[in-house]
């Protein structure tokens, strides 16, 4: 059997064949022809006749027993009528690429598994390779109709980088695999979806998200006849705030830590904030301590559990009557920092009913976040969003690479 043979038997590269091998120093150089007579641009796809000229360019291929492989051939610039003169489109490689699809394919699935480090160290590239690959590969594979038919959508923001640099990620609650996401975490960067959705946007009936005025005022904008769901997490989280507020206030009205008074408040801080099922006997006791001599810091756990009650109704149609009660008792409750949540929760009451009737959270949000959060810690933080955005949707977008196997 001739060597070019099998070569090409070997490669299967597609739509070439392979006319010379060489062995040097580099690795195994393969050079190959394709096997269409006319060239088509790389940029619009067309086929065109006039070749402006050719240079010789090479690729790197998969590694062939231990050595490099690199693929040659003599690649033709064409005069496009419509792009100018550019290089002729190849089908082992992508445009622009100096890697063959084999390679980009599997560098981005190790990128799904793993650290970019590792993965330059075992296919012998460099760092950012890596990332440009993964680039490459996720426009390629990206599909446009992953924004088709969304219902209900979630929205959140994550600090990417120091500076107070964020993303907000946009996530079908259906799949639960981010659709879109980009730097910055104002309404301007929601309605800039929302633009790119289009006539698409009319599908959406419900958007979860936190207590960000910028998302509100976006969503209410561009989804004028869909429904704001507000996070049960943030609620609640707002209603331990303030149960930390009334008790740091209590603190200091006891001479802070120098009095046992002041020791004893600044001890029971976990007895209030933790879920009751969740605490241990000891901070039960210290709960019961609260209970007996401090009416108020009991108060305010009281009304931070009622609140979290909200989202544990066993009928839930009965939690517009339920969050009226609690509205009325924290806004006579005579302690500032509930005075002053009971007026943040009326302006957005209907949101945090809209959660309740459809069980929509950012649940979902928060464990992508954390997701996006190793993704970023395991490369050791980027320079720029670009390369993050592409490895998020390689990794939670439900993007689906598969290793070149036999």
């Amino acid at each position: 059997m001739r060597v070019t043979t099998a070569f090409n038997r070997l490669l299967r590269l597609p739509g070439a064949r392979v006319i010379d091998v060489s062995f040097t120093a580099e690795g195994v150089v393969v050079e190959v022809a394709l096997r269409r007579r006319r060239a088509a641009c790389s940029c619009c796809g067309q086929v065109v006749r006039s070749v402006h000229d050719r240079s010789s360019r090479r690729w790197r291929h998969l590694d062939l027993g231990g050595q490099r492989s690199v693929i040659e051939y003599r690649l033709r610039r064409v005069r496009c009528p419509d792009c100018g003169v550019r290089v002729e489109a190849v089908p082992w490689a992508r445009p622009g690429a100096r890697h063959t699809r084999d390679f980009e394919d599997l560098c981005a699935f190790l990128a799904q598994q793993m650290a970019k480090t590792p993965i330059a160290r075992l296919l012998r590239v460099r760092w950012d390779t890596v990332g440009a690959i993964v680039e490459r590969v996720v426009d390629d594979h990206l599909d446009e109709r992953r924004l088709c038919g969304l219902v209900q959508i979630g929205v959140d923001e994550i600090a990417y980088r120091r500076g107070q640099r964020y993303l907000t990620s946009v996530v079908d609650h259906r799949t639960g695999a981010i659709v879109w996401m980009r730097p910055g975490r104002n309404a301007a960067t929601l309605q800039a979806f929302f633009e790119e959705l289009g006539e698409r946007k009319a599908s959406i009936r419900a958007v979860s998200i936190d207590m960000s005025g910028g998302y509100a005022k976006a969503v209410r904008e561009g989804l004028p006849d869909a429904e704001v769901c507000i996070d049960p997490f943030h609620v609640c989280q707002l209603a331990a705030r303030a149960v930390d507020d009334v008790r740091r206030s209590e603190w200091n009205a006891r001479g802070k830590s120098k009095t046992k008074g002041g020791k004893f408040v600044k001890g029971v801080r976990w007895s209030l904030l933790k879920a009751p099922e969740r605490q241990s006997i000891s901070q039960l006791a210290s709960l019961a301590d609260v209970m007996d001599q401090n009416a108020r810091l009991y108060r305010a756990f009281l009304l931070k559990e009622e609140l979290r009650l909200l989202y544990h109704l066993e009928n839930p149609r009965t939690a517009p009557e339920h969050l009226a009660a609690w509205l009325a008792w924290a806004s006579r409750s005579k302690l500032k920092p509930f005075v002053k949540l009971a007026r943040t929760i009326r302006r957005h009451r209907e949101g945090i009913l809209s959660a309740i009737r459809l069980g929509l959270s950012n649940g979902r949000l928060e464990g992508l976040n954390s997701k996006v959060r190793l993704i970023s810690h395991r490369s050791f933080g980027f320079h720029s969003a670009a390369p993050l955005v592409a490895l998020v949707y390689l990794c939670c977008g439900g993007l689906v690479v598969m290793p070149p196997l036999a």
